[in-house]
């Protein structure tokens, strides 16, 4: 969103400053503290100024929702979640717009016995059980737990302002 002529690069290329170890407003860093660094934000979707933090709002604008509408916007609420490249008219994840979120969501799928077998609801609805070949019957029920997610390590979200 690099559009307003007074953000930092526009600052930065009029002192003619390269980006060489230089982190631009509205870069998101992960910090292996708990503790927020100098000249960084948390990551969690607190209303913040529009002034104060004044070359940020102008990388980002209300991307990540329009605070009070006129004296602050949202920094973006990364708590919890796992970031997924924007697809940027590849055709992969087609339709979503830059800075939404999706909910979780299992790719369609079956489960199959072998021929000639049932499923039957278990005693008292304990769960689902699977006929076996021996008319014995093989639970079927839920496994897991209450969420679908990779191996992860935690880290705090930030976003340089």
């Amino acid at each position: 969103m690099r559009n307003a002529a007074n953000t930092a690069w526009t600052k930065l290329g009029q002192l003619g400053a390269t980006n060489f170890g230089l982190v631009l407003p509205g870069t998101i860093a992960y910090h292996a503290r708990n503790a927020v660094p100098a000249g960084y934000l948390r990551c969690n979707g607190a209303a913040v100024s529009r002034t104060v933090y004044a070359d940020l709002f102008a990388e980002v604008g209300t991307t990540f929702g329009n605070g009070d509408g006129s004296q602050t916007f949202n920094v973006p609420d990364l708590r919890g979640e796992f970031l997924r490249g924007w697809d940027d008219a590849r055709g992969v994840d087609a339709g979503r717009t830059f800075g939404s979120a999706q909910a979780d969501l299992f790719k369609q799928h079956t489960h199959s016995g072998l021929p000639g077998q049932g499923v039957v609801q278990g005693q008292n609805g304990t769960g689902n059980y699977m006929i076996v070949s021996d008319n014995s019957y093989a639970p079927i029920g839920s496994t897991g737990g209450t969420e679908t997610r990779p191996r992860n390590i935690a880290l705090l979200a930030c976003i340089k302002y």
